[in-house]
């Protein structure tokens, strides 16, 4: 069985043996990066599916950390909420694109497109972050802040496009550039909006953003790899 999308085509079955050897490999203690080129080579996967392997695949210990940690949306009204904007936007704009989303065996959606430091160049960024606005907004919460890294470039512009929609959509919040986004979102001391594995380490609290976000989507044609489902068997007897 194959999942196939405009610029790809995956083999589940191939896929399932590449993660649950990713899983036996971390939880005895190997680097995420010696796991990624073992198994990247094993099963010849391409640069997506080796980023997969690399940002998706966890061992149990990992996972119940997230799970202790993750708050569902509704618990969030009336709360504060740090946000790694450009993690969240990243997957939500793959997903708006019909690209390749995975949910992860922590149970976070990420996107493995590695955009990185073009993302604000991408295509539909303002609609994207409209999208990412109108969650927020939808979750009532007391307060909020969206993080962008200084160094890519764009942020500042879409920093003021973010505090000016703020105001539009009625949420007290704000928009900033930083030098060191991981440390000021944990340094707030509320719920954080990431999936970058780090950031979650530290965080006290998590929510998934770009999952709400994408929810919103409607009948957009993405492809989401669901590896909980994948592997779920075997791990789980």
């Amino acid at each position: 069985m194959s999942i196939r999308g405009e610029n790809f085509s995956v083999d589940l079955a191939s896929l399932r043996e590449a993660v649950l050897d990713a899983v036996w490999l971390l939880e005895r203690g190997y680097r995420r990066e010696t796991v990624r080129d073992v198994v990247g080579d094993k099963y010849s996967l391409d640069r997506r599916l080796r980023s997969l392997i690399y940002r998706c695949v966890h061992p149990a210990g990992w996972i119940s950390i997230v799970k202790n940690k993750y708050v569902e949306p509704r618990w969030l009204r009336g709360k504060c909420i740090a946000i790694d904007f450009l993690n969240v936007l990243g997957t939500v704009l793959s997903a708006m694109s019909g690209g390749m989303i995975v949910k992860s065996l922590d149970g976070f959606i990420r996107d493995i497109s590695e955009l990185h430091a073009s993302i604000l160049k991408q295509p539909r960024i303002y609609e994207a972050t409209t999208i990412i606005l109108e969650t927020v907004a939808s979750l009532t919460p007391s307060k909020v802040i969206f993080l962008l890294e200084e160094n890519v470039s764009y942020s500042g512009e879409i920093s003021e496009f973010i505090r000016r929609r703020l105001r539009t959509f009625s949420i007290d919040g704000t928009a900033s550039t930083s030098r060191s986004v991981d440390s000021e979102l944990v340094r707030t001391g509320w719920t954080v909006a990431t999936s970058d594995a780090p950031i979650m380490a530290r965080a006290n609290r998590l929510i998934d953003l770009a999952y709400a976000s994408i929810e919103k989507l409607g009948n957009v044609n993405y492809c989401m790899i669901d590896l909980q489902k994948l592997v779920w068997t075997d791990l789980h007897g």
